[in-house]
């Protein structure tokens, strides 16, 4: 093991392991047979085997994606709608905009179509019954304790159907990633969840970032 090694010479090495083997998909598996460097190494340096590929820019071998899990997949799925502003079609899947590949989804749920009927599935098991307490000064400065029926935390679930409904786009100034690259948005509690607004939809609102770092726990009509 060469100890020595940085991450520039681990990456460069997976570099020449693929051009000896002409692939740009190489398995850990071929890197033990070819490579320098052992994979703790290269994890220990560059972050993981998968870190280690993405900056060589290669592609992640198939059996790899087995270990990818569902709700990955999904996530990726509302996040790839969110910055399109609509449901994505093949052509969409391309990195940075997609963390995954089109034919990881088909080759996961059978088609891209049994892919789409999953993602929306996975709602109806969205549940935000986890009660949560927190502790606050009343107007006589005594400490009450108010209990929450849902968590403070807004699910990427719960976040996509916000998004959905409001079409992707900032309540307040209408901006969106889709029209305006580089806008960030992000769901916010209309009442606010330390005042006792609950963690539901019809309690939650999108905004993009810069209007959301404006608006505090202050309603956005608010003089």
């Amino acid at each position: 093991m060469n100890f020595q090694a940085t991450s520039q010479d681990c990456v460069a090495d997976i570099k020449r392991v693929a051009a000896l083997l002409g692939s740009d998909c190489i398995t850990a598996e071929d890197y033990k047979i070819y490579g320098n460097f052992s994979l703790p190494l290269i994890s220990k340096r560059v972050g993981s085997w998968k870190s280690a590929i993405e900056k060589a820019g290669l592609s992640l071998s198939l059996h790899y994606n087995n270990y990818i899990t569902n709700d990955e997949l999904f996530e990726n799925l509302e996040q790839l709608w969110e910055r399109l502003g609509r449901q994505p079609a093949k052509k969409d899947f391309f990195k940075p905009l997609s963390r995954y590949s089109y034919s990881t989804y088909p080759r996961r749920f059978g088609s891209y179509r049994k892919a789409l009927e999953a993602f929306v599935s996975s709602f109806q098991n969205e549940t935000a019954e986890q009660k949560e307490q927190i502790t606050v000064a009343n107007q006589n400065g005594l400490s009450v304790t108010t209990i929450h029926k849902t968590s403070r935390t807004v699910s990427w679930r719960i976040r996509f159907l916000v998004m959905r409904r409001d079409h992707f786009k900032c309540c307040f100034d209408g901006t969106s990633p889709a029209t305006h690259p580089g806008t960030i948005l992000v769901v916010d509690h209309i009442k606010a969840w330390a005042e006792g607004g609950e963690t539901v939809m019809e309690n939650l609102q999108t905004l993009c970032q810069t209007c959301n770092g404006g608006k505090s726990n202050l309603p956005m009509n608010e003089e």
